[in-house]
């Protein structure tokens, strides 16, 4: 700016008030020129120049090379400015110090560019490396969590293996105990009377212990509960590890629903119609909207980054199979699922 103004001034004072004799009528044209060319360049400052030094100054907080260069052009500009004043040949010589102006400018846009690409390689350079260091963390994660599953996969199987050899030998509670113990409840000391008299209906093994587990997790919660059999049941349609599949499932999804809820709500109910027919209902307060096509879609969760098993597993499971017919509505901020299971 300094340079641009001497500049202004010295063609100026050449052009139009040299040999002038009343130059108190003509002086105000040097600063008006500058004001002029000042206010061009702030033009251009906030619309060119503006955005290139913010992004300057999120890219290179600290271009320490860049200011050195800055610097040293500067210097060599006042020294020539200052010799050329001192000598009296800033009037005579200023088409030779307009090119030493020009060499200045285009050596300090030069650097900059320079400095600019150094700056970018060193950036580029680092993501790679970022990026590779972040890969090797998550394949050591992976190992880890593969390694885990390994461990916790060898001690399931020799906990089976124990829990199998005390049900040969008929010890109930040994078992019991063995599994309460590994999966870190204490089921075995808790008595909820009206859940266990409601469950003695349930005469089949698996289902009856899946049932109260899920029922005692949710009475544990605090979750409001009603709980409905309305006949013995002894045996169901189907396969019997698809239909616990399915009732875990459903409740699953009815506790991680209402757990945060203001005012939860779950109902449980298996109901005998006849001997080939039953029906079982789940249903669950929610307090959002939820649209019942998109949650029975594939692969469908409106958990955290769609986390946990959703509806549409279970319509997959029933999907091809005669035994079983799935649906889902909702109503008055209540989803109602229901599966029937039948006899073919």
């Amino acid at each position: 700016m300094a340079s641009l103004f001497d500049l202004v001034d010295h063609y100026t004072y050449a052009f139009f008030l040299q040999g002038k004799t009343d130059i108190a009528l003509l002086g105000w044209l040097i600063p008006i020129n500058d004001l002029i060319i000042t206010i061009v360049v702030a033009i251009l400052a906030i619309k060119v120049v503006r955005p290139k030094l913010r992004w300057i100054r999120i890219n290179f907080p600290r271009p320490i090379g860049l200011w050195q260069i800055t610097a040293i052009l500067f210097m060599l500009y006042v020294w020539l400015t200052a010799i050329a004043e001192k000598d009296g040949v800033a009037n005579k010589y200023a088409s030779l110090l307009l090119i030493m102006y020009l060499i200045i400018i285009v050596v300090c846009a030069t650097g900059f560019i320079n400095f600019v690409k150094s700056s970018q390689q060193t950036q580029r350079q680092q993501q790679i490396i970022d990026k590779y260091q972040a890969q090797i963390a998550n394949v050591n994660q992976l190992n880890q969590q593969y390694n885990e599953i390994r461990r916790e996969r060898h001690d399931t199987r020799n906990m089976l293996l124990s829990v199998q050899g005390y049900i040969r030998d008929h010890k109930d509670k040994e078992a019991e105990k063995l599994l309460a113990t590994f999966l870190q409840n204490d089921t075995v000391e808790k008595h909820y009377g009206e859940i266990d008299n409601a469950l003695d209906k349930i005469k089949i093994s698996g289902l009856h212990n899946l049932v109260k587990e899920k029922a005692y997790k949710i009475v544990e919660k605090g979750i409001p509960f009603s709980f409905e059999i309305n006949a013995e049941i002894d045996e169901l349609p189907g396969s019997e590890i698809k239909t616990a599949r399915i009732i875990g499932i459903l409740m699953d999804n009815a506790i991680e629903a209402t757990f945060k809820q203001a005012k939860p709500y779950i109902q449980f109910a298996l109901l005998k119609h006849s001997a080939e027919v039953y029906e079982l209902v789940i249903a669950n307060s929610i307090e959002q909207k939820l649209n019942i096509n998109t949650a029975l879609k594939f692969e469908h969760s409106t958990k955290e980054g769609h986390q946990g098993i959703g509806l549409s597993n279970v319509t997959q499971l029933v999907e091809n199979d005669d035994h079983y017919s799935f649906s889902a509505e909702v109503k008055d901020k209540v989803i109602m699922m229901t599966c029937f299971i039948q006899g073919k």
